[in-house]
């Protein structure tokens, strides 16, 4: 009888080894791919840094449960240490973000475009609860117009950028977004957000 429980209580104990090993690999993939997000935000000239490596780098807890749900775990499953493949170039990336910032301010594109800015809008307030746009503007001042090799219209956009405030993030951040227009049957079509967010350049809130 010892011995029956003894083995159970072994198999027991591979079982639970075998499946924090596991939890381990999983953690580990994801993080090898948002370790190469974080690479390229350090290699950036302004840092631009995505949505995600924000998450990660700003409120990694959020960043755990969301993974937690996609692995089939949950949070405290997590060992305390669960970043330690990425931490370092987190603390760099980190530093990086709070030396440029404070030298950065947001430059005003040369064009205003009330209507595409307004669609813009509406999807970064959307997108990013409880952010605040505090300026947005166009860099061109007509549409930027695609055409084929006939010379037929295929699409026309309009670039800008706006200065949004995110909630737990520092500093503000500069991000781009793109309004377009496919042509078809002799017309244009209604416009639409093609792009917008991401992630951003961190700068000065002002």
């Amino acid at each position: 009888m010892k011995q029956l429980l003894l083995m159970i209580l072994t198999g027991m104990l591979s079982v639970s080894i075998f499946a924090q090993s596991d939890l381990k690999t999983k953690i580990d993939a994801n993080l090898m791919f948002a370790g190469k997000d974080i690479q390229r935000a350090i290699d950036d000239p302004k840092n631009s840094t995505s949505d995600d490596v924000q998450k990660l780098l700003f409120e990694p807890e959020v960043w755990k449960a969301e993974l937690a749900k996609i692995i089939n775990a949950t949070p405290d499953q997590f060992p305390s240490n669960w970043r330690s493949t990425v931490q370092d170039r987190l603390d760099q990336l980190s530093k990086l973000i709070n030396d440029g910032a404070t030298t950065r301010s947001w430059v005003a594109p040369p064009f205003s475009r009330p209507a595409e800015e307004s669609m813009a809008k509406t999807k970064f307030l959307a997108y990013y609860k409880g952010a605040t746009v505090l300026k947005i503007g166009s860099n061109y001042k007509d549409w930027n117009m695609f055409k084929n090799s006939l010379g037929i219209p295929t699409n026309r956009f309009v670039r800008g950028i706006a200065l949004l405030k995110i909630p737990k993030r520092p500093f503000c951040q500069v991000q781009e977004w793109i309004v377009k227009q496919t042509y078809a049957g002799g017309r244009w079509s209604a416009a639409k957000v093609e792009s917008f967010g991401g992630g951003g350049v961190f700068v000065k809130c002002e």
